[in-house]
């Protein structure tokens, strides 16, 4: 819960950020740019596999920029960026100590084209938890970003599961949230500054939810349930 607020409350610095023009995702997540994901382990490497998709329009020659929020002793990390294509996986670059960090080879992505970030983060260090923001970066530009957050403890909490989908996106009239897990949810809308234009409650698996007095911008959805870790999802309404 504090690291979901957390993840609000800094939505607010990254207005400038140009959104938009890349989509990010993990798996058949969709797009979760300008979210955070989260991960445990009991010491074991995490790695996550993140897609970069090239909306622009045009050909973007793209760097990924990796920032420690905050450090916990003995971690270490490093990651892989190529081209969707690269059947090497890209190009690796050794764990860094220094932060942030940039990868030093840009990768030409054409548009409607994609990028892989393959993340490596080894928690054999003290316990705790930290987060690693990825930037997109074209040149000194940020165009967007994903949190990915590792929290290492002797004993790990089991979490159940729960799965969110957001459609249609870019919205409309509404969005319908569809939740696959818990019974029940919490589900907020927050603007781009940090405030909940709405919260309500999700009965069963999926919420309707009436945008047509949203002004058009990106919009977080925030799921929470019970016993489950609170889930993040962008979505654009555009009347």
């Amino acid at each position: 819960m504090k690291r979901t607020l957390l993840a609000i409350l800094t939505v607010a610095g990254f207005a400038g950020l140009s959104f938009g023009q890349i989509e990010i995702s993990v798996g058949a997540s969709g797009d979760i740019s300008g979210t955070q994901i989260d991960y445990t382990s009991a010491g074991a490497e995490v790695v996550v596999d993140v897609h970069v998709e090239n909306a622009s329009g045009s050909t973007a020659d793209l760097t990924i920029k990796r920032e420690r929020i905050n450090e916990t002793p003995g971690w270490t990390d490093y990651i892989c960026w190529g081209h969707e294509s690269d059947q090497f996986g890209g190009v690796c670059y050794p764990a860094s100590t220094q932060n942030p960090w940039t990868t030093g080879q840009a990768v030409t992505v054409p548009a409607d084209e994609g990028g892989t970030i393959s993340v490596h983060i080894s928690p054999v260090g003290d316990n705790g938890c930290t987060v690693y923001r990825y930037y997109v970066m074209d040149g000194s530009t940020e165009l967007d970003y994903l949190d990915i957050g590792v929290c290492k403890s002797a004993s790990i909490e089991e979490i159940s599961p729960l799965t969110v989908t957001v459609a249609p996106n870019p919205a409309k009239s509404f969005v319908k949230v569809k939740t696959n897990g818990v019974d029940g949810a919490t589900v907020k809308m927050v603007d781009v500054l940090g405030n909940v234009v709405l919260k309500e409650t999700v009965m069963g698996s999926s919420k309707t939810i009436n945008t047509e007095s949203f002004r058009n911008g990106i919009y977080f959805v925030v799921v929470e349930a019970e016993g489950a870790k609170p889930i993040n999802r962008k979505v654009i309404v555009r009347h």
